[in-house]
């Protein structure tokens, strides 16, 4: 049996997706596959998860769900945190489905703890570089870890 992924993983995915390091956050992933244990739950996390890193590689006319985000709009992504929480919840859903909403809620409700500000790079489309407002990663994933234990929970 292989070991439960460590929150400090997933949250580091999140935040090298947000700031467009993809080459890094395609190895953050490896990391996360080589750890993740084999069920539904984790496997529809885990396609949540490849499905971000995709939506930030892939620059095309119709913009993705991901693209789409405002991070500083905190509002719309509380509301948009409870959306995915609500079908996490609820029983109508598979493993795999709700693996998938909760991958979502983990990474919007980190978007909610951080302040973004452009780039200082000059680039023809500014990429958000995260400032974290905590003082330590592990206050900043507290949302994450929770919901990353009971899903572990619910693995075994």
């Amino acid at each position: 049996m292989r070991a439960p992924v460590k929150a400090a993983y997933v949250t580091r995915f999140f935040q090298l997706v947000t700031e467009k390091q993809l080459t890094e956050a395609e190895r953050e992933l490896q990391r996360i596959k080589e750890k993740i244990q084999r069920t539904e739950w984790n496997h529809g996390y885990y396609r949540a998860l490849q499905g971000m890193l995709i939506s930030r590689r892939t620059n095309s006319e119709n913009p993705a769900f991901l693209a789409t985000l405002d991070p500083n709009d905190k509002h719309a992504l509380l509301e948009l945190k409870k959306e995915f929480e609500e079908k996490l919840e609820s029983r109508l859903y598979p493993d795999y489905d709700r693996g998938y909403f909760s991958a979502w809620a983990d990474y919007v409700g980190l978007l909610r703890r951080m302040t973004l500000k452009p780039s200082t790079a000059v680039q023809t489309t500014p990429a958000p570089q995260l400032i974290d407002k905590s003082e330590t990663v592990e206050e900043a994933t507290e949302e994450t870890q929770a919901s990353l234990a009971s899903w572990q929970e619910q693995t075994n």
